[in-house]
């Protein structure tokens, strides 16, 4: 794994690598919770499949400075500069989980260099009201206070649940080491984020042309899975596959069918 910090314009990007140098470049999306650090299952799957694993920490994750962004598709011109020097052209986006948004940005921004898109427990369109309904009713609350509070309010509250978050996740120590980064950053990443999930993001989802192929678990109890399959069918070209491991944690299983598809894609 090779991890750097790019400055563009006196902003700090946070981008690790791993895999194969020379494969297939595949830009990874982590989740709410999550930055450019991944397990090493990550780096062995993709150096047997061929892949160069270019994850990028989003705005006030991993190494990345907070940064204002309005929606999300203003995502793009951020990663653009780290694209151009990584010297990477053509390419595929992978996401986990809150990370789906920033992905299906790029394939909607860039349709002649994002071949494909591949989403695990992805975070649905929540700013379509007939989307977001198919969560609990009792998610609505949270869903309207992400939307509306005022960003210190969302901010306090992620502070306020990082002694709980560090429990949930005791047993995950990429999880740890990015909640480090989170508070360090004043947990202004996380709560940009959910306050964006929520509003327009910036682009119509229905305009991602390229092949998208999603895994999800019917029993997760974060994202319902209806929400799932009602966000995979505004694509032109979607495949959803039901993990059997019931969590919102992509599972070993559903790691070994992406990068053994990503393999076959780069053949």
């Amino acid at each position: 794994m090779k991890r750097t910090a790019l400055t563009y314009d006196g902003v700090t990007r946070g981008v690790a690598e791993y895999g194969d140098p020379l494969g297939r470049p595949v830009v990874l999306h982590h989740g709410l919770l999550g930055d450019a650090g991944l397990p090493d299952l990550w780096d062995a799957s993709a150096r047997e499949a061929g892949v160069r694993l270019i994850a990028l920490d989003r705005p006030g994750h991993g190494l990345s400075d907070p940064a204002p962004m309005s929606a999300v598709a203003d995502w793009t011109p951020l990663v653009l500069p780290v694209l151009a020097e990584l010297e990477v052209d053509t390419f595929d986006v992978l996401a986990v989980s809150a990370g789906a948004p920033y992905a299906y940005a790029l394939a909607a921004a860039l349709p002649e260099r994002v071949r494909r898109v591949w989403v695990l427990s992805g975070l649905p369109y929540v700013a379509d009201d007939a989307i977001r309904h198919r969560y609990p009713e009792g998610a609505e609350p949270v869903w309207t206070f992400y939307r509306e509070a005022p960003e210190e309010e969302v901010v306090a509250r992620f502070a306020g649940a990082a002694e709980r978050m560090a429990e949930v996740f005791a047993s995950s120590p990429a999880t740890l080491a990015a909640l480090t980064g989170l508070a360090g950053h004043g947990w202004r990443g996380p709560a940009r984020e959910v306050r964006l999930q929520t509003r327009p993001w910036g682009f119509d989802p229905a305009g991602v042309a390229q092949p998208v192929r999603l895994w999800h678990a019917r029993a997760d109890e974060e994202v319902p899975f209806a929400a799932a399959e009602a966000t995979a069918a505004l694509f032109s070209s979607a495949r959803l596959t039901e993990q059997r491991a019931p969590d919102h944690i992509p599972s070993e299983e559903t790691l070994r069918e992406l990068f053994a598809e990503l393999r076959t894609a780069g053949a």
